[in-house]
């Protein structure tokens, strides 16, 4: 295994293991065993798993503000019911299929009240990037005149927390997916046709 490329595996090795197993529940020898290395040998790129953890934190993080499409400028590209109705789809296809995002949100879910890396992890996810993101884009389309005047953070809420329960009750029921997007798209219909001009 070359230096350079070291890291990456192992990292993925901790995050299979941690959302299967648990943070706790999950032995350095083990993460090493399942990349065919010595347990020890962690530590020449780690200085603990602590460390370990934070590397699968931040490196899943990279990938979902990637995937996710995230901009300073995505406020100023929807202007319309079908803009905003396009973005939100392509974020919920990249977040309900991307393997990371999978494995992080099951791993969150798992020691969200042990960890409290992964606790603020949870809490970022599931509720203020999403507010902070939506109240900026409702904003935006208030002072545009494309949506009618509100609190542009009350709305954010009203939108985000179906979403966030409807992927909750997919990932814990996988054979109700189907029903629970569609439940998410009338979600999204209503809301346009409620708030947008």
């Amino acid at each position: 295994m070359a230096r350079t490329n070291a890291k990456e595996p192992l990292v993925e090795a901790a995050r299979n293991l941690f959302s299967i197993k648990g943070y706790d529940g999950t032995s350095v020898d083990e993460i090493a065993e399942a990349v065919g290395v010595k347990g020890p040998t962690i530590y020449k790129y780690f200085r603990n798993k602590e460390d370990l953890l934070k590397a699968v934190i931040d490196c899943a993080e990279d990938e979902y503000m990637r995937g996710m499409e995230v901009a300073r400028d995505i406020p100023d590209r929807i202007h319309t019911g079908e803009d905003f109705k396009g973005y939100v789809l392509a974020s919920l296809n990249f977040t309900l299929n991307n393997e990371t995002a999978k494995k992080m949100r099951r791993l969150t879910t798992i020691e969200q009240f042990r960890n409290e890396a992964l606790s603020k992890q949870t809490t970022r996810h599931q509720l203020t990037y999403l507010k902070d993101l939506y109240t900026s884009i409702f904003q935006k389309m208030m002072e545009r005149g494309e949506m009618i005047e509100g609190d542009a953070s009350i709305y954010a809420l009203q939108f985000i927390s179906p979403i966030t329960i409807m992927i909750q009750y997919m990932e814990r029921e996988p054979d109700k997916k189907d029903e629970a997007f569609e439940m998410i798209n009338k979600h999204i219909d209503v809301f346009i046709d409620l708030y947008f001009k």
